[in-house]
């Protein structure tokens, strides 16, 4: 089988990449060939689940359901109706008899309660960025240094993903960050230009000034805070819809997240998709969506969120440890107003236990079938031939 690689050597005549390049390339195997059809088109379409609950006062045209920061929501098990939120993410307040509504992760009429749905709604639109509302700014981040002695496949997987030019390279405009500078695709022969990381600097020594407990990498929280800074200066975000941040061993598809992304309306806060069930803070940092709005307060607001939350500290709501960077992000939007939506079925995420069949549950190891899974990423495939057996078998 010829591969991408191969017909790029004979339609040149010469070899126009350096052989690291080659070897990077061909770490998917005989998938590589099959990968490069579909993703410019896109060859599933995704769209959202539609909201089928009664709901106790009627949705207008132009409105839609936001969740509120967890600490105005109510626990589980207590009348919820002031609120109409709960703090645990995918539980929604479903009424029980007038007056009295609780918690719950669904509700079926007559057994648990009349079941009237009790939500929160703002004021929406679709986004006027651009005529088409889902265009993308997507990125990424390298981590050179993770404080881990285990073996790292980002920089593999990202230089394959720019090679066949899926994942954040399929976005209409996309960027590596990192703590180093290094190559994503080397200078041509050709005279292509190089394509390196870009290289966001410790100014505060402390991008390690923590470890995880389960796996000792550093907390990378001051790190990202480093690229969301250089994203603000750089602009490439301002003229599209949609931020999005992807984990290098997420498997992305841009024309899946944009079709999903075509049917949601925004609010003038802006919104960002919470895409775990079942924890109390449920903004994974796989596939991170921010639309214009929300991405503009985030990194407005990031200094002012440095100094006025505890995200290097720890308490029994985080895991007892400091927050990781989609932590930090979530709870610096929500101190500064940005409208959560429920999001559910953008990511089938191994890391959310919600997505583990039963029996599974407690296995961080386990992994989702390529195949079925229909959602606009899938997480996590760190070595590059699971990642690239995954990203082929969304092909069929």
């Amino acid at each position: 089988m010829t591969t991408p690689l191969e017909s790029y050597h004979d339609v040149n005549g010469e070899h126009s990449y350096p052989q690291r390049w080659g070897k990077v390339a061909l770490a998917v195997g005989a998938a590589c060939a099959l990968l490069v059809v579909g993703f410019a088109t896109g060859s599933h379409f995704w769209s959202s689940q539609a909201l089928t609950s009664n709901v106790a006062a009627p949705l207008q045209l132009n409105s839609i359901a936001v969740i509120p920061p967890r600490e105005e929501c109510a626990k589980t098990g207590v009348n919820c109706v002031a609120q109409k939120c709960c703090k645990t993410s995918g539980y929604s307040c479903y009424e029980v008899h007038p007056g009295m509504a609780q918690c719950m992760k669904q509700c079926t009429p007559g057994k648990d309660g009349t079941c009237l749905l009790h939500s929160n709604y703002a004021a929406s639109k679709k986004s006027t960025v651009s005529y088409s509302a889902n265009t993308l700014f997507c990125w990424s981040f390298y981590t050179a240094d993770t404080g881990s002695t285990k073996k790292s496949y980002e920089l593999d997987l990202l230089r394959t993903q720019l090679f066949l030019t899926v994942s954040i390279f399929g976005c209409e405009a996309w960027k590596v960050y990192s703590d180093v500078e290094t190559w994503l695709s080397p200078e041509g022969k050709l005279g292509q230009a190089a394509i390196n990381t870009v290289k966001v600097d410790d100014v505060n020594n402390d991008f390690h000034f923590a470890k995880r407990k389960t796996n000792g990498a550093w907390i990378n929280s001051n790190m990202f805070i480093a690229a969301w800074k250089a994203i603000k200066d750089e602009g490439a975000w301002t003229n599209k819809d949609w931020t999005v941040k992807v984990d290098a061993d997420a498997v992305f598809i841009p024309i899946r997240l944009r079709e999903y992304l075509g049917q949601i309306e925004v609010t003038e806060n802006g919104i960002y998709l919470e895409n775990c069930k079942y924890v109390n803070f449920g903004f994974f940092g796989s596939l991170e969506v921010f639309s214009h709005n929300a991405a503009s307060t985030y990194m407005a607001n990031i200094d002012d969120c440095r100094s006025s939350l505890n995200y290097k500290g720890s308490d029994k709501l985080t895991g007892n440890e400091p927050w990781g960077e989609d932590l930090f992000a979530q709870r610096c939007m929500d101190l500064h107003g940005v409208d959560k939506v429920a999001a559910f079925d953008i990511n089938t995420d191994a890391s959310c236990a919600a997505w583990r069949p039963q029996g599974q549950k407690k296995n961080t190891k386990w992994l989702p079938d390529c195949a079925t899974a229909k959602t606009p990423a899938i997480h996590h495939f760190k070595k590059p031939v699971e990642y690239f057996d995954c990203l082929k078998a969304t092909q069929r």
